[in-house]
């Protein structure tokens, strides 16, 4: 009778577990989201063109500073990205990771 019991607090931890961390991960995802959006409203132009730009232009620390920055969102944004298509896909060792993480 306990043991059912004990599968069922073990399932509901690993899924709640997982649910804790997918809604982190979007939460991560989504200022990522925001990062890129404000570089382009900022530069009025996507990623890719600004790139050319700043490696063709003279050195301006500031710019730099603001493509480094946008780089890094746009390479969180990839990689979270890859974090939640493992969290759908149900890997296994994902819980593995999260739960020994504590």
């Amino acid at each position: 009778m306990f043991k059912g019991v004990e599968t069922m607090s073990l399932v509901f931890d690993k899924k709640f577990l997982l649910n804790i961390y997918k809604a982190e991960l979007l939460y991560k995802f989504h200022q990522a989201l925001e990062c890129i959006k404000l570089y382009e409203t900022k530069y009025g132009k996507k990623f890719e063109e600004f790139e050319k730009q700043v490696k063709n232009n003279a050195e301006n620390f500031d710019v730099w500073d603001d493509y480094m920055e946008w780089k890094a969102c746009i390479k969180e944004l990839e990689t979270l990205k890859k974090l939640l298509q493992e969290v759908e896909d149900g890997n296994p060792e994902l819980f593995k990771a999260i739960s020994n993480s504590g």
